[in-house]
């Protein structure tokens, strides 16, 4: 099972439509369902295993407060507005160890997908934006150790 440590305060549906509504953009309901859950925070365990390689994922960007300094927010008009080669039809929602980050699609052709997001990749269209997971729960659920060897 996992749990998230360092979560920020807990969040109401008022405070996730504050947070739309600054944004100006509908949050998933499945998104909306886990940040009402965990605001942000360190998953434990923290790896997502894919064809032979181990995606860490560090930390739940926290919305309307970051403990590390990054927020849902201030993450989302970094790259979504401020970030011309950012791919668009995503949702950042988490970092790696290494500033990577793990996307929420919502393309119309792969709405709901879990995605990871290569900065230094950009240049690579086959590289920088990952199919890791279905769904949300589905990567949640998957997370486990790292695993021996990888």
């Amino acid at each position: 099972m996992v749990v998230f440590e360092e979560t920020a305060p807990a969040l109401s549906e008022l405070d996730i439509k504050r947070v739309e509504d600054r944004l100006g953009v509908r949050l998933p309901q499945d998104l909306k369902a886990h940040y009402l859950l965990h605001n942000g925070g360190r998953p434990r365990p923290q790896f997502f295993v894919k064809d032979g390689e181990a995606y860490d994922v560090d930390c739940f960007y926290s919305m309307n407060t970051g403990a590390r300094g990054s927020s849902f927010e201030r993450t989302y008009v970094m790259m979504v507005d401020q970030t011309p080669e950012f791919p668009r039809g995503y949702i950042p929602f988490a970092d790696d160890s290494a500033g990577d980050m793990f996307l929420y699609s919502v393309r119309p052709e792969s709405f709901g997908n879990i995605m990871f997001n290569s900065h230094e990749d950009y240049e690579d269209p086959d590289r920088y934006v990952v199919f890791l997971a279905p769904t949300l729960k589905e990567f949640i659920n998957s997370l486990t150790e790292l695993p021996e060897g990888l």
